[in-house]
C-alpha cells in the first residue's frame, strides 16, 4: 500500500484549523456534498476523515453551464504517504494526496502533528441550495 492511516486519530483530530465554518459557501457545501458525492463520503469515511471538518473548503466559481458551484476541499489525515500526489479517486470529482511537505501549492495550515498527509478533493460541482445567493 502507498499509505498508511491512523483512522482514530484522524477521526479524533479538531483543533482551531479544522472548526466548521459558518459563511454562505462552507454552509452549502456542508449541505449538499454528501447527497452529490456517497461514493467519496464512503472513501472519507475509511480514511476516519469527518466531513464537517476540512481544513479548507474553497468556493471557487460557478461551472460553465451556471448552475453548479465549484469547489475544492482539503482534509488532514494522520499517517504516512509514500508516493506524493497521489491520484486515488478520479471520476466525479478528484481526491489526491500530498506529503506534509509537498511542493505543490495546497492548502495545508494543520495543527496535526506529523506523520500526516493532506487529502485534497477538487473538481467538485454542487447545487446552490441556499436562498442567500452568492455575490458574483
Amino acid at each position: 500500500m502507498q499509505y498508511n492511516v491512523d483512522v482514530q486519530t484522524t477521526a479524533a483530530y479538531a483543533d482551531k484549523y479544522n472548526q466548521p465554518c459558518d459563511c454562505i459557501y462552507c454552509l452549502n457545501y456542508q449541505k449538499t456534498f454528501a447527497s452529490c458525492y456517497p461514493e467519496i463520503i464512503n472513501i472519507l469515511q475509511d480514511f476516519g476523515i469527518p466531513i464537517e471538518r476540512p481544513l479548507e473548503v474553497i468556493d471557487c466559481y460557478w461551472n460553465d453551464a451556471k448552475d453548479k458551484r465549484r469547489y475544492e476541499s482539503y482534509y488532514s489525515v494522520k499517517g504516512n504517504l509514500l508516493e506524493d500526489k497521489l491520484q486515488i479517486y478520479a471520476e466525479s470529482a478528484v481526491i489526491t494526496l500530498y506529503c506534509s511537505d509537498t511542493d505543490i501549492p495546497i492548502y495545508g495550515n494543520t495543527g496535526m502533528e506529523k506523520p500526516y498527509f493532506i487529502l485534497a478533493i477538487t473538481d467538485i460541482e454542487l447545487p446552490w441550495v441556499l436562498p442567500e445567493q452568492p455575490i458574483d
